[in-house]
């Protein structure tokens, strides 16, 4: 006696479907299940097909879908007969499948046997559309099979929906993406409210729930880049907590958001602390800083100096000297010559210049040090998030090679996603400024000003999904450049 298949459960955007391992490994070699498709094993909880081990090499594209075997009419199968596998020389074309059929466009806008009915299901093979009456169906299923030519059979809406999605795609990127991630929050308000709330409040709780704020965001930011990436731009950009997981929903938010900071903003803080720590243990004073003591002070006369001025035989050079040494520890003196040199200074702009050449070369390499690692992280950081959403992967991101050649491959695009994620930002800025002076009077001692903090908590939650729709944009319209399997 055989053994039983695998009986596997599917959900997808066009409902939920029960297959065995082979046949959900060929709909995924054929694109109609994503990673980001729930399936479930006999009675286990629902999961991320991404995440199954059995599907990934599917996922992959390293496997060959199985040829499906004739099989004779029976009443058993309700009177369905699978037709027999067609051979084919190398010289035929190959049979026309759902994504050439969203390619073509050109799909007939009625039913193939009703010409005056509205069309419900498109055979992926042959395209022949059909109404509702005129499919055949698996057993008792609702699994709609072409009576032409046995295929299964697609929503005619989903196939339409995912032309108008390839023609998207083609369009290009531009202010009409900016305009789409600009109203994409408001497509769910009841999560946009809720999110916001729940960041600006958790920003009031100190440092613990400024933690928690922070990982919330982060999981927002790349459950939104993840899954516009993948063409998905109707979903909530709220991550799914209905299969809590304690790496997937906080552990790894938390190690991606170290690694955008480390890959973008490290350079910088480095610098900054490197500075800091060798200011802090330098105890000696250096030349020409406030209270060194200059190289051309006199230096103190010394005994035998002072024995020749009571020696009455001394030689008149030597007697010379010492009373010129002597005069020149007066403080008169010393006032005296300290006004010339500044007098000297002020006639001569060297002099500054001169005075500090010995820090000027350390000084300006530390600036521009400086500005390299600030304009690095600006330009970088949008990259990082970028990397960190379609990978969810803490190495990739903190290795700069990724998001490098992300950007050789994203080419004008990524330079169009950049500024106007610096617009965003900026218009953030402005916006927050003006919200903490017209709130300014509501500012507490040792609190600060809670409701300008939490209004800017809301305001900022907000512009960071604008921002992480934008970049999933961008991702969108690359995906045949990136390798991304889109819907």
């Amino acid at each position: 006696m055989s053994a039983q298949p695998e009986q596997w459960r599917v959900s997808t955007v066009e409902g939920i479907f029960e297959a065995d391992l082979e046949t959900l490994k060929q709909w995924i070699l054929e694109g109609a299940v994503l990673p980001t498709d729930k399936v479930s094993k006999g009675t286990l909880n629902w999961i991320d097909a991404g995440r199954v081990p059995k599907l990934k090499r599917a996922f992959n594209g390293e496997i060959d879908p199985p040829a499906p075997p004739p099989a004779e009419a029976s009443p058993s199968d309700g009177g369905w007969q699978t037709p027999p596998v067609e051979k084919r020389s190398h010289a035929e074309p190959p049979p026309t499948t759902t994504h050439n059929v969203v390619r073509m466009g050109a799909l007939a806008d009625a039913c193939y046997n009703h010409p005056g009915v509205a069309p419900k299901y498109v055979c992926r093979i042959c395209a022949t559309t059909l109404c509702e009456a005129c499919p055949k169906f698996v057993g008792t299923s609702k699994i709609p099979i072409c009576p032409l030519c046995g295929d299964l059979c697609r929503s005619y809406a989903e196939i339409t929906s995912k032309t108008a999605r390839a023609e998207f795609q083609e369009s290009g990127f531009g202010m009409s993406d900016f305009r789409r991630a600009a109203s994409y929050p408001f497509q769910h308000k009841a999560a946009l409210i809720g999110g916001a709330l729940m960041y600006g409040f958790l920003l009031l709780a100190g440092f613990r729930g400024s933690l928690i704020a922070w990982m919330l965001m982060f999981g927002c930011i790349s459950h939104v880049i993840s899954q516009v990436a993948w063409g998905r731009l109707d979903r909530s950009f709220m991550p799914d907590f209905s299969a809590f997981s304690l790496w997937d929903d906080l552990v790894q938010p938390v190690f991606l958001g170290v690694g955008i900071t480390i890959v973008s903003w490290g350079p910088v803080i480095a610098l900054v602390i490197a500075l800091v720590l060798g200011v802090i243990s330098s105890g000696v004073v250096k030349p020409g800083l406030p209270g060194a003591t200059s190289s051309s002070q006199s230096q103190p006369i010394t005994p035998e100096q002072l024995g020749v001025l009571t020696d009455p035989d001394a030689d008149p050079k030597k007697l010379e000297e010492a009373h010129r040494k002597l005069n020149e520890l007066r403080p008169e003196f010393q006032i005296a010559q300290d006004a010339e040199r500044s007098k000297a200074e002020q006639s001569d702009p060297t002099a500054m210049i001169r005075q500090f050449m010995p820090f000027l070369g350390a000084g300006i390499l530390l600036v521009i040090l400086l500005l390299v690692g600030v304009a690095w992280g600006i330009f970088y950081y949008p990259m990082a998030l970028t990397v960190a959403g379609y990978t969810q992967s803490f190495w990739s991101v903190v290795n700069p090679l990724v998001g490098l050649d992300t950007i050789r491959r994203m080419r004008s695009t990524y330079f169009k996603a950049f500024g106007m994620v610096i617009l965003i930002q900026l218009v953030s800025l402005v916006i927050g400024g003006i919200v903490a002076f017209i709130l300014s009077p509501f500012a507490l001692p040792f609190l600060g000003n809670l409701p300008a903090n939490f209004i800017n908590g809301a305001i900022t939650f907000y512009f960071n999904l604008v921002i992480a729709c934008l970049l999933g944009l961008s991702l969108y319209k690359c995906a045949d450049r990136l390798g991304i399997s889109v819907d």
